[in-house]
């Protein structure tokens, strides 16, 4: 049996933190519902910073604390408990997965959703990762032509997803294993240059999951949207290495993967901020009474 501490410790939540609004968040250690509501501190994930960053850019009224928990069960259960009580205090932000596209997004008063498949895919856009390549490698003809290199390779490996996509999908849809592994991103890549799916090995998988050509296909993913509406630990990563291998070209060094993503979330933020992605900001802004 499942015990859950009273609401009255969501009630007041808030309060320990010296803040107006609690925000849970996914990121970090997976924690049941009793520890996410504890009064402990376990913050600092790129979860929560991308979350922090939003709210300051956008939502900053009131004081707000931010809080992983690493588990999307446990942010329902809270939502839930928030909603059923009609708390005020608690707000929760969730990655949406393939709830959008399925039209399965949990309701409530206090949720957001990201606009993608998770905040990686929300950060993952092109004036985003253009801005930050010219950061780096400057505005020269050589980084143009590196970056136009980039392009193409992410071009190709959304094309070559397309089809998988829609496949983990449909899995996932089904209640099935899903196509893409959640614990390893990375396994499903085959990372020589330019990086791609391993056909291979996404077939074998398939088989394990019971299918021999795919399930009925669920939602029709067009390529331009792979980057958006897949599996964003996945696109991030693989994203993040035909990046790294674009300044390579012109013997520019990358950072870190954390150190590529808190930058993108600035550059993200900025752009949402100043019109350069409108849809993502009317995406935000259609949700801010839940931080309210």
């Amino acid at each position: 049996m499942n015990l859950r501490r009273s609401t009255s410790s969501l009630h007041s939540l808030n309060i320990f933190y010296k803040a107006d609004v609690v925000v849970f968040c996914e990121g970090g250690t997976s924690l049941g519902y009793q520890q996410a509501i504890s009064m402990t501190q376990n913050d600092g994930t790129l979860d929560s910073l991308y979350w922090e960053s939003v709210i300051n850019a956008f939502y900053n009224n009131k004081i707000y604390h931010v809080k992983s928990v690493g588990n999307k069960n446990t942010l329902k259960l809270i939502a839930e408990d928030v909603k059923n009580n009609n708390i005020k205090s608690i707000s929760i932000c969730m990655d949406s997965d393939y709830d959008r596209v399925l039209g399965k997004q949990y309701g409530g008063p206090r949720v957001v959703y990201t606009m993608g498949y998770s905040w990686e895919n929300d950060v993952m856009s092109f004036p985003v990762l253009e801005n930050l390549f010219q950061s780096l490698a400057g505005n020269g003809a050589s980084g143009t032509a590196a970056f136009n290199d980039f392009r193409q390779r992410t071009s190709l490996l959304a094309s070559w997803l397309q089809r998988w996509t829609e496949i983990d999908i449909s899995c996932c849809a089904r209640g099935k294993l899903a196509l893409f592994d959640r614990q390893r991103p990375l396994s499903v890549i085959d990372m020589n240059d330019p990086p791609k799916p391993n056909h291979a090995m996404l077939a074998q998988r398939l088989l394990t999951i019971g299918y021999k050509r795919g399930p009925k296909r669920v939602v029709a993913v067009k390529p331009q949207e792979v980057t958006e509406v897949c599996f964003g630990k996945l696109i991030s990563r693989a994203l993040f290495h035909a990046f790294k291998a674009a300044l390579k070209i012109i013997k520019v060094k990358a950072p870190d993967y954390e150190i590529f993503m808190r930058l993108a979330i600035s550059e993200t933020i900025k752009g949402a901020r100043s019109g350069m992605l409108p849809n993502l900001f009317s995406h935000l802004d259609n949700q801010k009474t839940a931080f309210s």
